[in-house]
């Protein structure tokens, strides 16, 4: 596996005549043949987790198991940015204001030939199985042993929260465990070209991973102060901090309030609006009134997510818990957050925690080797660990049949979801309910129910850019979705004679067309959500 690595960063440094690029092919063959038989079960270990997950992934979007939010959030983002546009009507702002994702012009080439939430899927779903390379690599120098590095392998792939990001929609930070890894292999190597390569790549995902980027800097200076040149090492770490502290304050001080009407990211009140209205305010709510932030980290809810986070690893980070400091920023924006689901596994709010957690889990377990008796129980531990939780908690195959079942499977009623998309042009502006809009997500005007009609979940949590409801053409409702507190305003869309007809319908779903206009329908729902949001707001 190291081989393999090796020898395609030794090409991309030297460049060669075509003549050469031949040699250079025979050569990486016969390196690769000559991988050891660790090396050779994590690659097969990486093929089925590509395999396995990708393909509940594309089973999951083709059986409406994904959701607005946010499989119909990044599909509809990325078609934009790959088409020069940039406003996400299906979560009215424009992209550049809702996060920093700059891996979106990666993506771009795949959408001009079509890719979609099922492309997404899969792509996340071989980012992640690509994490168990560098962690093999990792773990192998650090123990000197291969078998530890496919031990270590298997153990991030049988980790639940992992297996639960291959579930939980696509988002762009999920693809930040990889680079993240490979800078920190990298930068072991002191092949700093290369680190710097893996550290943009993750950056690029989203704004705040530029704090675990911080952090990394801050950690690896420790780690390699055995280093025979440890002041190029603290340059490279310092320029490090830098680079992450200039792209934070880049993203989140000048291009996301430039693109959001000069207001903050929404998140910022959205999720820490307990600790303080702005960024300022929250920071110094934390320093000064730290009794909140530990009153907030031992709640019964936190306690369980670090237990769900920890055990599939065996604990072992516990014996050199330094490389933790790297999850810390991510930690604590969880256990302090009004969200709750940023403190469970299923979703991906773990991803920058997990490469921090299991560069610190392997010098744990180095750690804990220095007792010769640990050296066999050690690993039957941490195997017993990871499995037992995989089948407790993770959405696998081996998962608790309960789990596994998350992934949405075909059922006779989506047969009438399939046929009810059919009637609305590609090009139409369209209102549609969470489970149908991510297949209706590559158009301009598309939005979750009821938006326009109804402000909900628009924006910054207000009307700003909120359109006019008459330009929406189309009305998609899965009927199990209207929502009882929306059952007014779609009767209003209804009655006879009035603003839509009903051009699809059976016991499952309905289609509606525009025909006409009525301010029960057009007027009176979004006055009166704007208003609730104004006196809100205050």
């Amino acid at each position: 596996m190291t081989e393999v690595v090796e020898v395609a960063v030794t090409a991309s440094e030297n460049p060669k005549p075509p003549n050469w690029l031949a040699a250079r092919g025979r050569a990486l063959a016969d390196r690769v043949s000559d991988m050891h038989p660790a090396a050779v079960f994590v690659a097969l270990a990486v093929v089925v987790f590509a395999v396995v997950f990708g393909s509940l992934g594309v089973m999951n979007q083709r059986n409406f198991g994904t959701w607005s939010y946010d499989m119909g959030i990044y599909d509809q983002g990325f078609w934009l940015v790959s088409r020069g546009e940039q406003f996400m009507s299906v979560r009215g702002m424009n992209f550049w204001g809702h996060h920093f994702n700059v891996i979106a012009f990666a993506f771009a080439p795949a959408y001009w030939l079509g890719a979609g939430p099922e492309f997404l899927y899969v792509v996340q779903a071989i980012a992640l199985a690509l994490g168990a390379i560098p962690i093999y690599l990792i773990a192998r120098d650090k123990m000197r042993n291969p078998w530890w590095g496919l031990l270590f392998a298997v153990v991030y792939l049988m980790y639940a929260p992992v297996q639960w990001i291959s579930w939980a929609m696509f988002h762009p930070e999920a693809l930040v465990i990889t680079p993240f890894l490979f800078a920190w292999w990298f930068a072991t190597k002191e092949r700093w070209g290369w680190f710097f390569a893996m550290v943009l790549l993750a950056l690029s995902t989203r704004e705040d991973t530029a704090l675990a980027v911080i952090m990394l800097g801050l950690v690896l200076a420790i780690y390699m102060r055995g280093a025979p040149d440890y002041r190029r090492v603290l340059q490279r770490c310092g320029a490090t901090v830098v680079l992450a502290v200039v792209w934070y304050v880049v993203a989140t001080k000048l291009v996301l309030p430039y693109y959001n009407d000069g207001k903050e990211p929404f998140y910022i009140t959205y999720f820490y609006g307990n600790y303080g209205n702005d960024t300022a305010e929250i920071v110094k709510t934390i320093i000064t009134h730290p009794n909140r932030v530990v009153s907030d980290a031992v709640q019964h809810d936190r306690l369980v997510f670090y237990k769900q986070m920890s055990w599939p690893m065996g604990w072992v980070y516990l014996a050199n818990p330094l490389g933790l400091l790297m999850a810390l920023p991510q930690l604590l924006a969880s256990v302090i957050g009004l969200s709750p689901y940023a403190r469970m596994i299923r979703y991906q709010y773990t991803s920058v925690m997990i490469a921090p957690m299991m560069i610190a889990s392997i010098h744990g377990a180095h750690t804990l080797l220095r007792v010769k008796a640990l050296r066999v129980v050690l690993p039957i531990w941490m195997l017993l660990c990871s499995f037992t939780s995989n089948v407790a908690w993770a959405p696998s195959p081996l998962g608790e049949q309960a789990n596994y079942y998350v992934w949405s499977r075909n059922n006779p009623r989506h047969d009438s979801l399939r046929t009810a998309l059919t009637y609305i042009p590609p090009d139409a502006s369209v209102s549609a309910s969470y489970q149908l809009l991510p297949h209706l997500s590559h158009r301009r005007e598309v939005y979750d129910w009821p938006n326009p009609f109804w402000a909900s979940v628009w924006g910054n949590d207000d009307c700003d850019h909120l359109p006019d409801p008459k330009t929406v053409e189309y009305v998609a409702l899965d009927l199990t979705q209207v929502g009882s507190n929306n059952q007014q305003l779609f009767d209003a869309m209804r009655v006879d004679g009035g603003p839509f007809e009903t051009v699809f319908e059976d016991e499952n779903v309905v289609v509606l067309h525009r025909i006409g206009t009525s301010a029960a329908v057009d007027v009176k729902p979004q006055a009166e959500s704007c208003a609730i949001l104004d006196a809100r707001h205050g």
